[in-house]
Order: structure tokens, then C-alpha cells, then sequence
């Protein structure tokens, strides 16, 4: 900021003060034009006492010219007209308003001569302080509006030269004081800008930051969700969602099924290829999973080389349906690797709560593995169901 001009050294921060300024006050600005106004238009009441012999001229001036021009800006504050054009036209009406009251001057005998100058004073106050106007441009105002009254009373008045020295000390004084308060005002009001900038860009960096970590707390706690090798969620994070859709089946009553899926001799594979190629085939099953089941079916990576589906809202017909397919989809597809085609083998276990049932997670899964390992112990590549209506604990029905 220059210390004498109070203007930014950057073009786009002083244009961005001005318009904030300027919007914030404009509200004064439309009050101090009405004020403005008024006052200009009552002190006509003056004329008739104190310059009589130009009444008509100083009315004409008053309510020809210099009030319908106060009366355009002020409407004009009200408009959507840009900080740009208000400026030069509030220093215009100003303008207007003092080369007004000097006219007065020059045309009118003594003593209104003499006195009228209070009003140029009254102007500058508002110059500089009511009109908000930028320091410079208040300045530059007041001083030209001080050089004309100077230099046209002394060519074409002859007032008595204490009178025009006391004229002059006060004027003197007057835009001294002025520029002194116009000053102070303008400068805090940079400085307030500066520092609720400042304020707003700090504000504006930490809220970005609290988002950036509020991402990566999201991004952790699903990463936290999710087995690393598969992509699908993990044991803990299953055994959660399983828990609220327990709640809703315990609620609505709807068929609630569980597939519980290991591959058949996985352990020759990691053996035989490698843990790395054993790694690729996991991933493949969990692609298939995936790709095939519903989006309100919930998938997992139970733990080494089993995998379990919740699913809500199924029943068991519809489970080994879903069963069948993914079994096929693995079982018919050799599943390319480093070291070549691999095919591989699923056993699956299926469990199922047809909806007059009440159970805990813990037991559908335990019935689902409970099918699983008879699944593998008849021979594997097989799909068990557990089923309750065999006998008092668990028939298990073989599916080929």
C-alpha cells in the first residue's frame, strides 16, 4: 500500500477493496446523498434573507441544477450501477455543489458575499468524510474546490483582506483536518480489508484442509473396510453390516442367506505356482464374486482362501442359484497367470433364514460352514445346503 495515495500496489487488490468498500458503504452513501440533498435545498431559505438581490439566480442553481443532479445519484445508488462509474459521479455532484455556492458568492453583494463560504466548508466535510469518497479523489476535490473560490474572489471581489485571510485559515484548516480524517478512515478501512482478507483466505485454507483430512479419514476407514488383496470387504467389516441386516430381517422378516465359498486344494497351488500366483487366483474369485452378485449383497474375503456373501432379502433358492453361478463362472474359465492357465475347483456351503426364524450371525455362518466343510469332506467341487427341516440339527442336502 503507498503510503501517501493509500492504494494497493496491485491492481486486482485495489480493485477488489474498492468494489468491497463501495458495497459496504453504500447504505451510508445513499443516506449521506439524501442528507446532502436536503440540506442544499433548505438552506434556500437563506437566500431569501441573506442574498435577496440574487434569490432567483441562487435558485435557479440550487433547484435547477445542483438538487435534480443529487437527486440522479441518489437514485443511481439504488441502481446496479458498478463502483466505477459512482465514484466519479458522486465527485461530479460534488463538484457541482461547490462551484454552486461560489457562483452564489461572486453575484451577491456584501454580506452575503462574506458569509457564504460556511457552506463550501460544509461541503468539504462531506467530501471527505460522509461520501466515503477514496482519499485521493476527496482530496483533489476539496483542494480544486478551495483554489477556485480563491482565485475568483480575489480577480472579481474586493473583500476586505481580514475577512479573506479568515476565510482562507479556515479553509486552510478545514481541508487540512479533512485530509487528516479522510486519511485515518481510508487507511483503516485498508487495513480492515487486509486483515478480514487475510482472515477469509485462512479461513478458506483450513476448511480445505479439514476436508483434505476429513477425504483421508474417509479414505482410511473404508482402506480399514476393505481386504487388501481382493478389494473385497474384510471379515470384521462383514460381520458389521451382517449385524444390521440381522436387525432389519428380525424386523421386516424378509429371507436372509449366507454362501460361504473355498477353493479346493488351494494350498498345492501356492505350493505348486507360488504364493504370488495363488494371490492371482485369489483375485480372480473375487472378481467373479463381485462382477455376479447383486448390489445389495455384500461380499468378503473370510480369511486365506474363503470367501462368504451375505445376502438379504434371498431366500435359498435364489442363494444357490447365485451359488451355481459363480461356481460355474470359475469351474468353466481358466484363469490366466504368470506361469500359464490355471483352472481351479469351489466348494461352497449355503445357509439360509427363511423369515419365522430368529438366529444370530454366529449360527448362519456356522451353518454355512458347517455345510461348506461337508461340502469338502464328500468330495469337493460340491454345493451343500444346510437344511433344518432334515432332521432336529442339520440334513445336508448334496447339489451337483
Amino acid at each position: 500500500m503507498r503510503p501517501f495515495t493509500l492504494v494497493f500496489r496491485d491492481r486486482d487488490l485495489e480493485k477488489e477493496f474498492r468494489k468491497a468498500n463501495y458495497e459496504k458503504n453504500l447504505p451510508q452513501i445513499r443516506v449521506c446523498l439524501a442528507l446532502g440533498f436536503l440540506l442544499y435545498a433548505s438552506f434556500g431559505i437563506l437566500d431569501h434573507w441573506i442574498i435577496p438581490d440574487i434569490e432567483q439566480f441562487a435558485w435557479t442553481v440550487r433547484y435547477y441544477i445542483v438538487c435534480p443532479l443529487l437527486v440522479g445519484v441518489f437514485f443511481l445508488a439504488y441502481s446496479e450501477i458498478r463502483y466505477q462509474y459512482m465514484y466519479p459521479l458522486m465527485v461530479l455532484a460534488g463538484f457541482v455543489a461547490g462551484v454552486g455556492i461560489i457562483a452564489m458568492i461572486l453575484g451577491a453583494g456584501a454580506p452575503g458575499c462574506f458569509l457564504y463560504y460556511v457552506g463550501l466548508l460544509l461541503c468539504l466535510m462531506f467530501y471527505y468524510t460522509f461520501f466515503r469518497l477514496p482519499f485521493l479523489a476527496a482530496t483533489v476535490l476539496s483542494w480544486t474546490i478551495f483554489l477556485l473560490y480563491e482565485v475568483l474572489v480575489i480577480w472579481t471581489k474586493s473583500i476586505p483582506l481580514p475577512i479573506l485571510t479568515n476565510n482562507t485559515f479556515f479553509f486552510i484548516a478545514f481541508n487540512i483536518t479533512g485530509m487528516s480524517a479522510s486519511y485515518s478512515i481510508e487507511r483503516y478501512m485498508r487495513q480492515d480489508f487486509l486483515q478480514r482478507r487475510k482472515i477469509r483466505e485462512q479461513t478458506e485454507n483450513l476448511k480445505k484442509a479439514l476436508l483434505d483430512v476429513e477425504k483421508s479419514r474417509h479414505e482410511a476407514e473404508e482402506m480399514a473396510k476393505l481386504d487388501p488383496l481382493t478389494s473385497l470387504y474384510n471379515r470384521r467389516h462383514f460381520f458389521s453390516i451382517a449385524e444390521r441386516e440381522l436387525a432389519r430381517y428380525r424386523r421386516y422378516r424378509h429371507s436372509l442367506s449366507i454362501i460361504m465359498i473355498d477353493l479346493d486344494h488351494f494350498k498345492r497351488v501356492n505350493d505348486t505356482y507360488g504364493h504370488f500366483i495363488g494371490d492371482q487366483v485369489l483375485q480372480a474369485l473375487a472378481a467373479a464374486i463381485d462382477k455376479l452378485m447383486r448390489k445389495a449383497d455384500t461380499p468378503c474375503r473370510y480369511g486365506g482362501e474363503e470367501f462368504a456373501i451375505l445376502m438379504p432379502e434371498t431366500d435359498l433358492a435364489a442363494a444357490q442359484n447365485l451359488g451355481r453361478r459363480i461356481k460355474d463362472a470359475i469351474e468353466s474359465t481358466e484363469i490366466d497367470t504368470r506361469k500359464g492357465p490355471i483352472k481351479v475347483t469351489l466348494s461352497m456351503g449355503i445357509a439360509s433364514l427363511d423369515g419365522a426364524e430368529d438366529a444370530c450371525i454366529e449360527q448362519l455362518v456356522e451353518r454355512a460352514d458347517h455345510a461348506l466343510y461337508q461340502a469338502k469332506y464328500s468330495g469337493r467341487s460340491l454345493i451343500r445346503i444346510w437344511d433344518k427341516s432334515s432332521s432336529a440339527e442339520a440334513q445336508l442336502e448334496l447339489l451337483t
